[in-house]
This record gives C-alpha cells, sequence and structure tokens, in this order.
C-alpha cells in the first residue's frame, strides 16, 4: 500500500475514533431524554404501546410511602422504580469534604409541585448519610400537620405486610426546616440497626433531575465540588 494511502486511512480511522469519543461524551453528559416525559404511560405512548412498562400499573407514590415505614434498603429500589411519580426536580446534593467520613452528606429535592399519597401532599424529600457513624436518614416533607400526617398513615400502614420491622426508626415530627413547612416523616438508622443500609444511594439514581445533565455527570460534578471543599478545608 502506497504511503499516501496509509496516511489517509490511519486520519480517517483517528478521526472516526475520536466522533465516536465525542458522541460519547456527549451521551454522558447531556440526557437526550431530559424533556421527555419518563413515566410508564409516556415511555408507553412514545413505543405505541409495545414497550414492556406498558404492562406495568401507573407509578404510584403511595406504593412508595408504604415502603418507607418499613425503614430498609427494599425502600430505595421501590423509590426508584416509582421515582417518575414525582416528576422532574431540582436536586440539590452538598459537597463534602471526602476525608472525613463524620461529616454528614446531604441532599434535598424539593418537588415542582405537591404530590398526593393517602390524602397527604409530599413536597420534598431529604437524606442524610454519616458513614463514619453508620448513622443514615431519609424520608419526605408533607405540608400538613403531624397529626394530619399521623391519621393518614394509618391507611398506608394497612398496606404494608407487617408493622415497622425497625421499632423507633420510623418518626413523625414538625419540620424545621423554612423551605418544607408542615412535617417531616421518615426513618433513621444508626450503628447495628443500619445492618442492611450500608450506604444511601445516590440522590441522583433516585429521582429524576429538571437539568438536561446525566445522572453520571451530575456524580461527577458533585465530585469535583467535594473535593474543592476538601481541598479547602485542608488549607485552613
Amino acid at each position: 500500500m502506497k504511503k499516501w494511502l496509509k496516511v489517509l486511512v490511519y486520519t480517517v480511522v483517528t478521526l472516526f475514533g475520536l466522533f465516536v469519543v465525542l458522541v460519547g461524551l456527549v451521551f454522558a453528559i447531556f440526557d437526550p431524554y431530559s424533556f421527555e416525559d419518563m413515566s410508564r404511560g409516556g415511555i408507553c405512548e412514545r413505543s405505541g404501546d409495545v414497550a414492556p412498562e406498558c404492562a406495568m400499573p401507573p407509578e404510584s407514590a403511595e406504593k412508595v410511602l408504604a415502603a418507607l415505614l418499613t425503614c430498609d434498603a427494599q425502600f430505595f429500589k421501590t423509590l426508584d422504580e416509582e421515582k417518575a411519580v414525582f416528576e422532574r426536580a431540582n436536586i440539590v446534593a452538598h459537597p463534602y469534604n471526602l476525608l472525613d467520613a463524620g461529616e454528614p452528606r446531604t441532599s434535598v429535592v424539593p418537588f415542582s409541585q405537591p404530590v398526593e399519597a393517602y390524602g397527604l401532599h409530599l413536597t420534598g424529600y431529604a437524606q442524610q448519610a454519616v458513614p463514619g457513624k453508620s448513622d443514615y436518614a431519609w424520608g419526605f416533607y408533607a405540608s400538613e400537620q403531624p397529626d394530619e400526617v399521623e391519621r393518614a398513615l394509618d391507611m398506608a400502614r394497612n398496606d404494608t405486610l407487617a408493622a415497622n420491622p425497625r421499632s423507633g426508626a420510623f418518626a413523625i415530627t414538625a419540620s424545621d426546616t423554612p423551605d418544607f413547612p408542615g412535617t417531616r416523616l421518615g426513618c433513621r438508622v444508626v450503628g447495628a440497626g443500619a445492618s442492611d443500609v450500608e450506604d444511601l444511594p445516590s440522590i441522583y439514581d433516585l429521582f429524576l433531575s429538571r437539568d438536561i445533565s446525566t445522572a453520571l455527570s451530575d456524580k461527577f460534578d458533585l465530585f469535583v465540588a467535594s473535593a474543592m471543599k476538601t481541598a479547602s478545608d485542608l488549607g485552613r
């Protein structure tokens, strides 16, 4: 093969390889479905009623709330499966010191509009992990008052197979967060009580973001912000 032809072939192959890498990076950073309805109904409609989701019931916030009562890792699987019911939201994950396992790692998700479940109006979700102490907390905020939440959850408890297996893990308290007036209903497990919760899933995997970026890109941004905070803390 002539030298100029070899150079041409190598150039074409190299350029094609770079193109593939660039396309991969674009899809890793930008979510092509960011403006699509990702509920089962939306997916079914776009597929012409042939997608596997068409055989499944619509997403249910009540199913998620019932799963919350058990205060175990199964809740996160249920939330991941039903997350489209909460629509797209502005996910806020606070950076943390990567070298300090005792520093809380907090994430908050204010919903774009209240989501109804068992007559309650859920306005947001929050979770916090302190891996160094095996201390994990997660739960929702509702606009109703604690006594109203307690009455509404009597119905949700009937939807679970048994009473809460972790006595004291689930709590209903008045919210102390100005952004979420009303009530916090959620779980906290610590130490031996957190045996099946090795860590909390990434908030970017549990909810749909309103940003055009992918969950992978958002996780990378959080890592970079946390690395910067770590460097800042070391420099003090």
